[in-house]
């Protein structure tokens, strides 16, 4: 009771503080630059807020996805340490998030995703609550012990140690400069859209969203989906929504594995690489799948009685061997350039499906 008291009093005197805080530094603004601030004054239209609502959006999400995701966590890439801090001081500017915290709630929750410690899990705790509420499970899973024991063996350099014990530095510097280029009011608004970019498009559009509904390319033993296909949100949040497939090769810089899929994440990683400010480490891509689809299909021939036994009479049919057969289908699901007549295709397809069902329900030559 008087640790909830304390709490309780502890967030009253801060809010409190920034309320005062604000008040006193818009007069300062108001008084020795204007009520617009600098430049506040060209855009007042309500597009500009849309524009700066996507563009913040987009580059916080980049950011997070690349540096604190695919660089830190998975280790899929590596950026040039300029660049990589440059992205740190966006992030703590805009969310107050730190390296250490996110790195070690987000690898504690792929050792139990979708299971009852996941501390953002629709499945576990519903899609409204995480949706809307994920970023306050997320600040409790901070303090986990079994996240402390993560974030203890986190590498931090100095600035990266500083920003993790001073978390607020950061967004009381950047409301400042966002006061100062254009007033208090409108500072105002752009202060909360930067609060709620990643509890929105981050913790709920992710892992809300992407944990409840979509396909899956593969089977991932947890209920992450793909729904990249939602084009304009998949771009603000960076790729990230094709899901099913980080989570089934979590090492890959790419989130793209079949031929329709975009990951604009993968191709700022691709740029970057180009002028060696990136180093790709591990990537898995389409004809990565295509290669592995083939490897199972060339399996499932050789063991399915159903399908040698089909397989044994094409043969027979086309005067060629069953062998052979079996190398040309297997070459033609792996995208290579093999002449097929349409029964052979269709042969293709039902060996593809089978795949897929036999891996969604744990049977054999999968």
């Amino acid at each position: 009771m008087c640790v909830q008291r304390y709490t309780h009093m502890k967030t009253t005197a801060l809010l409190t503080f920034f309320v005062a805080a604000y008040f006193s530094v818009s007069a300062l603004v108001e008084h020795f630059i204007g009520a617009h601030g600098l430049i506040g004054a060209f855009f007042e239209s309500a597009w500009w807020w849309v524009l700066y609502v996507v563009g913040v959006a987009h580059l916080t999400i980049t950011c997070m996805s690349l540096s604190f995701h695919r660089h830190h966590t998975h280790k899929g890439v590596e950026f040039h340490p300029v660049l990589d801090m440059l992205m740190q001081v966006w992030l703590w500017g805009i969310t107050s998030m730190s390296k250490p915290d996110w790195v070690s709630v987000h690898t504690y929750h792929h050792a139990f995703s979708d299971q009852e410690k996941d501390p953002h899990s629709p499945v576990q705790k519903g899609f409204w609550r995480v949706f809307f509420m994920g970023v306050f499970d997320y600040t409790r899973a901070k303090s986990l012990p079994d996240v402390l024991k993560i974030r203890k063996t986190i590498k931090l350099n100095a600035l990266e140690r500083f920003i993790s014990e001073n978390l607020f530095t950061g967004p009381v510097l950047f409301s400042l400069a966002l006061m100062a280029l254009f007033g208090a009011q409108t500072a105002l608004i752009l202060m909360v859209t930067n609060f709620l970019i990643s509890p929105l498009f981050a913790v709920g559009g992710v892992n809300a969203l992407a944990h409840t509904w979509g396909y899956r390319n593969h089977v991932s033993g947890d209920n992450s989906r793909n729904i990249g296909f939602l084009l304009p949100l998949n771009f603000i949040i960076c790729g990230e929504l094709d899901h099913n497939n980080h989570h089934a090769h979590q090492r890959s810089c790419s989130f793209r594995h079949r031929w329709f899929e975009f990951d604009i994440g993968w191709a700022y990683i691709w740029t970057l690489a180009k002028f060696k400010l990136a180093r790709i480490r591990h990537l898995y891509t389409p004809s990565t799948l295509r290669a592995e689809m083939a490897m199972k299909v060339r399996a499932l021939m050789e063991k399915d009685h159903r399908f040698k036994q089909k397989l044994d009479e094409l043969a027979q049919e086309y005067q060629v061997s069953a062998q052979e057969l079996r190398e040309r289908l297997a070459a033609y699901v792996q995208g290579k350039r093999v002449a097929l007549d349409d029964r052979l295709k269709e042969l293709s397809a039902e060996l593809q499906r089978t795949v897929r069902m036999n891996e969604r329900l744990g049977l054999a030559y999968a």
